[in-house]
C-alpha cells in the first residue's frame, strides 16, 4: 500500500518548493482600449502544485459539481456606455458544451442564469436534478463556460476561462467589479475502497472562495497628434484598399465611375472617404465629389465617384493615399492605391477647366460637340397630339352618351325638313351671283329631296324628276341654271388647272427652300459657337462663345443641348444668373440629367459663394417636375384627362368615385408643373435675352 503524506506537510512541502497561494485575477487583452476596438475579458485562476501522488491531476477535475464564478458585471441588465456586449446567457455551441464523467471535462459555472425551457436542462439526464429544492420545485440553472487547464513554470495549475468578449463603442471608463470564485482544492489523502472492495488512497476536497480586485478600462479615441490628413476613420489591425475603374478605354469628356474599397475595419460602418482634392489638382481627370455613393458592406466599405477626363490620350489614374490607425502598431500607417493606366480617346465633348483660381468651386460638365445639337426641338412639339388629347375624351364621352337617341330623331326631323324645303333654298340660292353657288344648290337640291346623286344630274334627268311634283316655272328655272353651269365647265381652258398648281408646288419648293436655308444657318451658327467655346480660355473668350450660342437660337436651334452649353460658357464667363436660367432650360427640354443636376449645382454655387451648396430639397419631393421634360408632362396631363372621362362612363359606385379623384389629383398636378414651367421659361428666356 502507498504511503501518503498529511495535508499539513503537503502545504508545507509546496510552500518549499516555491509555490504560491491560489488566486484570481480578471485578465484582458488591453485595458486601455481604441474605439471599435475588441477586448477578450478572461478570469484566470492560478493553483499550487500538489505534490504526492497526485501531483499531475487536474484540481477541479476530481470534482464531480463544476466551480462556480460570481461575477456581477456579466448579469443581464449590468449596462456600460462605452462597451457593446451580448447576452452572456446565450447557449453555447453543441461541440462547445461541457460533459462530465467519461466524457469532456467540467466548466465553470457563471452566476444563476434560468434556463429558457426544460428541455435545455437535458444535456445530463440527471443534471436537471442538481438545483432542486426539498420540496421538489426546479430551481435556477446556472450557465456553463468551458475553461482552459494548462501548467505554470512553476508546476502549478493555471485556469482560465473566457467570459466577456466586447467591443469598444464609445470613449469613456469602464471598472469592472471584483469577481469571486469557489473552487475545491484537494486538503488531504484518506483511505478508501473502490467498487470492488479495494483499498485506495482517496483525495479529500475542500471549497476555497477566492476573489479579485477590480479592473478599469479605458477607452479613448485615436490620438489627433500625428493624424494625417488622408485618414479614413478606420480602426483595424490590417487595412486593405482597392481602386478600380468600370472602363480603361474611354472617350474624352465621358463620364466614368471609379470606385474605392476599403476593407478590414473593426467597424465598417464608421469609415468615410479622404478628401482626394489635392490627389486631383493638376491631373488631367476631374472627380465630382458631389456624386458619391457609399454602400456599407459585411466587412469592407465601398465608395463611388463620376469623374471625367479632361484630355484625350493615354494616361494614367492616379494613385490615391488612405490612412488608419492600427490597433497592432499603436499608429497611423497610409496604405496607396495603385495607378491605373487608361486610353482617353477624342470624343464630342471637351470638358471645361477652370483658371481663375475657383477650383473649390464645382464645374458644369464639358462643351458638347454633338451635330444634333442643331436641330430645332421646341418646348411643346407635342402640342397636337396633346390638344386633340383634351377634345376627342369629351367629345366622345358625349357621343357615347347621348349620341343614339338624339342622332336618331335629329336624323328623322333632318330628313324630313330639308325635303320639304329642299326647293325654297334651292330658288334662294339661284338668285346669287356666283355660279358655283348655284350649281352646289342644285345637286343638293335633287341629292335631299330625290336621294339621287346630284353631282351626276343633267337636264334632262332634271326635267323628268322635277314635272311631276312642280309647275313647269319651277321647272325651267332649274333646268335653265344646269344648262349653263354645264356649258361653262366644258368651256374652261384646260390650262388653268395646270397653272394652278405649278404656282401651288412653286410656293411649296419655296418654303421648303427657306427652311433648308434656315437650318443650314443654325447649323454653321452651332459649329462656329462650339468651336468658339473650345478655344475659350478666359472670360471674354467664354462670352464670346455664349453670344454665338444666342444666335443658334435666333436662328431657330432650339434644344437642351444648346441651352447646356450655353449654361456652361455663361457660367465660366462669371454670369451665374443667366448660366442657372440656361441649365433650367435644358432642364425644361430634356428632363433632370447628370449634366443639367451639375450645371445647377454649379450655378448655385456661384451666385451664394458657397462651394458646398446644394439644389432645393423640394426636387427630390417634385422628382417627375424635374426629371420629365414639358412636352411628357403634358402629354401626360392629355392622357389623364382622356383616362379621366373614359372612368366618367363606369356605374356610379365607390370605384368609380376612386378613380375619379385620383385622376382629378393627377391631372392638377400635371397641369399645374406644366404651368408653372411655361412661366418659369418666360422668365427665363427674358433673363438670357436681357443678358446679351
Amino acid at each position: 500500500m502507498k504511503k501518503t503524506t498529511p495535508f499539513p506537510l503537503c502545504v508545507l512541502a509546496a510552500f518549499a518548493l516555491g509555490a504560491t497561494e491560489p488566486s484570481l485575477e480578471i485578465v484582458a487583452t488591453s485595458t486601455n482600449l481604441v474605439v471599435t476596438e475588441h477586448v477578450q475579458v478572461s478570469l484566470v485562476l492560478k493553483l499550487p502544485p500538489v505534490p504526492g501522488a497526485y501531483a499531475e491531476a487536474q484540481p477541479p477535475f476530481l470534482n464531480q459539481r463544476a466551480p462556480h464564478v460570481t461575477c456581477s458585471f456579466l448579469e443581464g441588465e449590468w449596462k456600460s456606455e462605452a462597451l457593446d456586449r451580448g447576452d452572456p446567457r446565450v447557449p453555447l455551441a453543441p461541440d462547445q458544451m461541457p460533459r462530465r464523467g467519461g466524457r469532456s471535462g467540467p466548466a465553470f459555472t457563471l452566476n444563476n442564469y434560468v434556463t429558457d425551457s426544460l428541455s435545455a436542462m437535458m444535456d445530463d439526464p440527471f443534471d436537471m436534478f442538481d438545483g432542486m429544492d426539498p420540496f421538489g420545485r426546479l430551481g435556477p440553472k446556472r450557465q456553463l463556460f468551458p475553461f482552459k487547464v494548462g501548467r505554470e513554470a512553476d508546476k502549478g495549475w493555471r485556469l482560465e476561462i473566457a467570459v466577456a468578449p466586447w467591443r469598444a463603442t464609445a470613449p469613456g471608463t469602464v471598472r469592472l467589479d471584483p469577481v469571486t470564485v469557489e473552487v475545491p482544492l484537494i486538503t488531504g489523502v484518506r483511505r478508501g475502497r473502490d467498487r470492488f472492495n479495494r483499498a485506495v488512497d482517496a483525495p479529500v476536497l475542500s471549497n476555497v472562495v477566492l476573489r479579485t480586485a477590480p479592473l478599469t478600462l479605458t477607452v479613448a479615441e485615436p490620438p489627433a497628434a500625428g493624424r494625417p490628413a488622408s485618414w479614413c476613420g478606420a480602426i483595424a489591425s490590417n487595412l486593405t484598399v482597392s481602386a478600380t475603374l468600370d472602363a480603361k478605354v474611354c472617350t474624352a469628356g465621358d463620364p466614368l465611375t471609379f470606385t474605392l474599397e476599403i476593407a478590414g475595419a473593426a467597424n465598417p460602418s464608421s469609415v468615410y472617404p479622404p478628401d482626394f482634392s489635392n490627389a486631383f489638382t493638376g491631373s488631367i481627370f476631374r472627380l465630382d465629389a458631389a456624386s458619391l455613393k457609399t454602400e456599407t458592406l459585411s466587412a469592407s466599405r465601398r465608395f463611388s465617384w463620376r469623374i471625367r477626363s479632361v484630355k484625350a490620350g493615354t494616361v494614367e489614374f492616379p494613385s490615391l493615399s488612405v490612412s488608419y490607425y492600427d490597433l497592432d502598431r499603436r499608429a497611423y500607417v497610409t496604405r496607396t492605391t495603385e495607378s491605373i493606366p487608361v486610353q482617353v480617346k477624342a470624343g464630342l465633348q471637351v470638358v471645361l477647366t477652370d483658371d481663375d483660381g475657383g477650383e473649390e468651386f464645382p464645374l458644369p460638365d464639358g462643351i458638347d460637340l454633338d451635330p444634333r445639337g442643331a436641330e430645332a426641338r421646341p418646348l411643346l412639339p407635342h402640342l397636337a397630339l396633346a390638344a386633340l388629347l383634351f377634345l376627342v375624351s369629351p367629345v366622345l364621352f358625349l357621343c357615347i352618351r347621348f349620341a343614339p337617341p338624339v342622332r336618331r330623331r335629329i336624323s328623322a326631323y333632318n330628313a324630313a325638313y330639308r325635303k320639304a324645303r329642299a326647293f325654297g333654298v334651292c330658288r334662294r340660292a339661284l338668285k346669287s351671283r356666283n355660279a358655283a353657288r348655284r350649281a352646289a344648290a342644285i345637286r343638293k337640291f335633287f341629292t335631299v329631296r330625290y336621294g339621287v346623286n346630284g353631282a351626276a344630274v343633267t337636264a334632262a334627268d332634271a326635267q323628268r324628276l322635277m314635272s311631276p311634283d312642280y309647275s313647269e316655272e319651277d321647272v325651267a328655272l332649274v333646268v335653265t341654271n344646269l344648262q349653263t353651269h354645264d356649258a361653262q365647265v366644258y368651256s374652261a381652258k384646260p390650262g388653268a388647272g395646270v397653272v394652278a398648281l405649278l404656282l401651288a408646288a412653286g410656293l411649296c419648293l419655296g418654303g421648303a427652300a427657306q427652311d433648308a436655308s434656315d437650318a443650314a444657318r443654325a447649323a454653321f451658327s452651332y459649329k462656329r459657337a462650339s468651336s468658339l467655346a473650345v478655344q475659350a480660355a478666359d472670360e471674354a473668350g467664354f462670352r464670346r462663345a455664349a453670344d454665338a450660342y444666342r444666335d443658334c437660337l435666333d436662328a431657330g436651334a432650339d434644344n437642351a443641348t444648346i441651352y447646356q452649353n450655353l449654361g456652361a460658357c455663361l457660367l465660366l464667363s462669371g454670369d451665374a444668373r443667366g448660366a442657372r436660367a440656361a441649365f433650367d432650360c435644358a432642364e425644361r427640354r430634356g428632363g433632370e440629367t447628370s449634366s443639367t443636376a451639375r450645371g445647377l449645382r454649379a450655378a448655385l454655387a456661384r451666385q451664394t459663394n458657397n462651394p458646398r451648396a446644394e439644389l432645393s430639397p423640394a426636387r427630390i419631393f417634385l422628382k417627375p417636375h424635374v426629371s420629365w421634360s414639358v412636352d411628357t408632362r403634358l402629354v401626360c396631363a392629355a392622357a389623364v384627362w382622356a383616362f379621366l372621362w373614359l372612368v366618367a362612363l363606369l356605374p356610379a359606385g365607390a370605384l368609380r368615385r376612386f378613380l375619379l379623384t385620383a385622376c382629378l389629383v393627377a391631372f392638377c398636378a400635371a397641369s399645374i408643373s406644366v404651368g408653372v414651367s411655361l412661366v418659369e421659361e418666360h422668365h427665363g428666356t427674358e433673363v438670357l435675352h436681357a443678358q446679351k
